[in-house]
């Protein structure tokens, strides 16, 4: 796996509209336009720039195009995941807005880009180590997958990093109603306030759980239940916390 970046990526999208824009400070203009003020003016875009709500699909189309010239593939249910075959098996590009990452044999990354570099200006990262809150550490019997540097800021933003760990996510449910902690609400004050960061913490704790951390699945799930009348199930909140602390490196290997 390799990691490049795309410099200033969305000025090489081509607009498929008529922008227009008013004459930026430090633009020399004509000496045929000098006998009206500035601000009488206004100029063409001819390429996308950062700010504008298109520049994002425009880079992508260009992106796409050229890939798909030079053999490169992909489908509507992964859009940004480019795939080539080659003699010896396949090269993959995963597109994350400017950051590109090659994923084949040694041979395959070197001509993806190489590919790459004859187009567009590029920032070669080396082989890859974080994206997307996800960590990989390659060794000679694979990739090593974990999140240790995202649980541990997301403790550290729900004031959680000196937990006291627990072995298993979900407290015990009680038979009896009254007792169960997933109960519906007697009262208004057992309904959390807006102050309490729930709904932050549920998506927090879903991101980890979607990628390296299955074992904490069914409680956030069921946490997630309680998004609209959030009670007492801060507490459960808590409990997945406190496992995710004592279990920081889980990973997944390929």
């Amino acid at each position: 796996m390799q990691l490049m970046d795309v410099v200033t990526a969305y000025l090489y999208g081509s607009l498929d509209t008529d922008i227009y824009m008013r004459i930026p400070e430090g633009l020399k203009m004509p000496e045929a336009l000098k006998s009206k003020p500035r601000h009488m003016y206004s100029i063409k875009l001819k390429r996308s720039l950062y700010g504008l709500k298109q520049s994002g699909r425009m880079w992508y189309n260009r992106l796409s195009e050229y890939l798909i010239k030079k053999g490169f593939c992909h489908n509507q249910i992964s859009p940004c995941l480019f795939i080539k075959r080659t003699e010896s098996g396949f090269v993959i590009i995963a597109v994350y807005v400017d950051d590109l990452n090659i994923i084949g044999s040694p041979e395959e990354i070197r001509q993806a880009a190489d590919y790459l570099k004859g187009e567009f200006e590029m920032k070669d990262l080396g082989t890859t180590k974080y994206c997307l809150g996800l960590q990989f550490e390659h060794t000679k019997d694979g990739i090593f997958i974990h999140q240790s540097n995202y649980i541990e800021k997301v403790l550290k933003r729900f004031h959680m990093n000196n937990a006291h760990p627990l072995s298993t996510p979900m407290v015990v449910r009680s038979l009896d109603v009254n007792k169960d902690p997933f109960r519906p609400p007697t009262h208004n004050n057992e309904i959390l306030g807006p102050e309490v960061p729930y709904l932050s913490a549920i998506g927090a704790l879903m991101y980890l759980a979607n990628n390296t951390r299955p074992d904490i699945a069914f409680s956030v799930n069921l946490l997630a239940r309680y998004s609209s009348t959030q009670q007492r199930d801060i507490g459960m909140v808590s409990n997945t916390f406190y496992v995710i602390y004592v279990e920081q490196v889980t990973w997944t290997i390929f």
